[in-house]
């Protein structure tokens, strides 16, 4: 994985477990997905209010729109 879509993800994921950036969905504990298009990652996670713990399921590499 390149460095910059590493530090991409690693943004992604800071950014999800801040409430400000979370919808209400992700506090239902229903996996959730996130996409980040232009590195070709899709990210699929859940949330525990309770824990406050962000969960990473998958991340799967998929197809870069052009």
């Amino acid at each position: 994985m390149p460095a910059e879509t590493f530090l991409a993800l690693q943004d992604m994921l800071e950014r999800l477990g801040d409430p400000a950036h979370r919808g209400p969905e992700a506090t239902s504990g229903a996996p959730q997905r996130r996409t980040l298009g232009q590195h070709g990652l899709v990210l699929e996670y859940t949330w525990d209010e309770r824990a406050r713990t962000l969960t990473l399921l998958a991340l799967e590499r998929v197809t870069r729109e052009p």
